[in-house]
C-alpha cells in the first residue's frame, strides 16, 4: 500500500512493542524542522532537550507503556551540516527522551553484508515502511511491506542495530563534528 505523510504517521504509531526507524539520507526537508535547522546554521545557542517537543512526548508515551522506540542512522561518508545538526539537537535530545540511537559509520567498517540502504520503519520486526524522497530530501511516499516479503527489511535491521554503537559514544568519539561553542 502506498502511503502518504499524514498515513505514514497513522500507519508507524500502530505498533506493540517496537519501532524502528533507518535513517541513510544526508539531508531532510522535513516541514517538522520548525527552521531549526536554520537557527543551528545561524550559530544560536544549543537549545534544551524540548526542542523536539512532540516527539519527545511521544518516545516519552511509548517507553512508559513499555515499548521501545529506536533509530539507526547510517553513514556512508562525513556527516553533512544537516546531520551534523541533527546530532547535536535532535539526537542529543531523542536521546535525552529515552529513544535508543546507534550510529553504524560505514567511514570507521566495512559495509555488513545484507546491510539495506533505503529509508524504512520497521515496527515489531514485521510491519514495514519504505520511504522514498526527492532530491532535495523531501518526503514523497512510502510502500508498505508485510509478511514474508518483509524479511529482508527485518535481517537488514538487525545486521545494522548489531554492527552499529551508540549514539552518546559515537558522539564522543567525534569532537570534529560538534560545532565550536562561542
Amino acid at each position: 500500500m502506498r502511503l502518504d505523510e499524514a498515513a505514514l504517521d497513522a500507519y508507524t504509531d500502530q505498533f506493540e512493542h517496537d519501532a524502528f526507524r533507518h535513517e541513510v539520507l544526508d539531508h531532510y526537508d522535513v516541514p517538522s524542522d520548525g527552521g531549526d535547522f536554520a537557527r543551528w546554521l545561524a550559530g544560536e545557542p544549543d537549545p534544551s532537550p524540548d526542542v523536539i517537543g512532540p516527539w519527545a512526548q511521544w518516545v516519552r508515551a511509548q517507553r512508559q507503556r513499555g515499548a521501545s522506540v529506536r533509530r539507526l542512522r547510517v553513514l556512508t561518508e562525513s556527516p553533512s551540516e544537516y546531520l551534523r545538526f541533527e546530532a547535536a539537537w535532535a539526537y542529543r535530545a531523542n536521546v535525552a527522551a529515552g529513544e535508543d540511537i546507534r550510529v553504524l559509520d560505514l567511514t570507521e567498517q566495512a559495509r555488513p553484508l545484507g546491510l539495506d540502504l533505503r529509508e524504512f520503519w520497521l515496527l515489531d520486526g514485521q510491519r514495514a515502511a519504505v520511504m522514498t524522497y526527492d532530491d532535495a530530501g523531501r518526503f514523497l511516499y512510502a510502500d508498505t511491506i508485510e509478511g514474508r516479503a518483509g524479511r529482508v527489511i527485518r535481517r537488514s535491521a538487525d545486521i545494522a542495530w548489531a554492527a552499529a554503537e551508540p549514539f552518546e559514544a559515537w558522539w564522543a568519539r567525534h569532537p570534529e563534528y560538534h560545532r565550536a561553542r562561542v
